[in-house]
């Protein structure tokens, strides 16, 4: 795991000086959105579990970063936009077989004529 800023590590040693102020924690917070560093601070937030400070900003954690994976997540590319695509691509297929198909007996049916007449 990547370290975090510089200005997240300094708001944490905030935290902990000032671990009854809820504003230091909004810092936090904030900056951890900011720089996407959730994994970092929930770790943080874990080691002191049990504290009941440490686990209202852990589940504060939880919902920012479940907030921010839902309004960053691309959507899936939408496939039923086109039923049956690929029967109608073996059906194109076929139909150009076909095709080819005729041209030749055709063609072959020429040959075979203009070669049997004297």
């Amino acid at each position: 795991m990547t370290p975090p800023p510089a200005v997240v590590t300094a708001a944490w040693d905030e935290v902990i000086a000032h671990w009854d102020e809820p504003a230091r924690h909004d810092t936090l917070l904030g900056l951890v959105v900011a720089n996407n560093c959730f994994a970092w601070a929930a770790g943080r937030y874990k080691a002191k579990a049990g504290d009941p400070i440490a686990d209202k900003n852990l589940e504060r954690l939880r919902k920012a970063a479940t907030v921010t994976m839902m309004a960053t997540a691309a959507p899936r590319p939408d496939e039923s936009k086109v039923p049956y695509r690929n029967a109608m691509l073996v059906l194109i297929v076929l139909a150009i077989l076909m095709g080819v198909g005729v041209i030749y007996a055709k063609f072959r049916d020429k040959t075979a004529v203009t070669q049997t007449a004297p």
